[in-house]
């Protein structure tokens, strides 16, 4: 199990380095930093899967088999836990890292369509940030 910031940052610090090297890149006319921006996204593509599988979203508190089962709902809204509330995202972030490393490798092929995979995998990226945000504040 990671901790909660943890979970929160490192997204939060990979969305904003690829972006920002992406944007660089971008206005500079360098290859090179498209290249690494979308390295970056798959990178946390694969961090996403790494925390997924390994049982690190799984919160602290879960039920037990022991417990006596109530008929009142085992959880409200407000009491979903951090990682809980968080897979979603991080599930996003998978998809987002297999367009990244689309856009990656249409870009180092020199395909037409690796520059709107790009943008699609920055929009996609962006909307997670905030809507990370979102939960974490709810």
């Amino acid at each position: 199990m990671i901790s909660n910031y943890t979970i929160l940052t490192i997204p939060q610090w990979a969305i904003f380095a690829a972006i920002a090297v992406m944007v660089y890149g971008w206005a500079e006319h360098k290859k090179a930093f498209g290249i690494i921006g979308s390295g970056i996204f798959v990178a946390l593509g694969i961090y996403a899967v790494i925390a997924i599988l390994s049982g690190a979203m799984v919160p602290e508190e879960m039920l037990d088999i022991t417990d006596p089962i109530s008929e009142a709902p085992v959880f409200s809204p407000d009491e979903i836990p951090l990682e809980g509330r968080f897979l979603p995202f991080y599930w996003m972030l998978v998809f987002n890292g297999v367009l990244a490393l689309t856009a990656l490798i249409a870009d180092i092929f020199k395909r037409r369509f690796a520059n709107p995979l790009k943008i699609a995998t920055a929009a996609i990226a962006i909307i997670l940030f905030f809507l990370m945000m979102g939960a974490l504040k709810a």
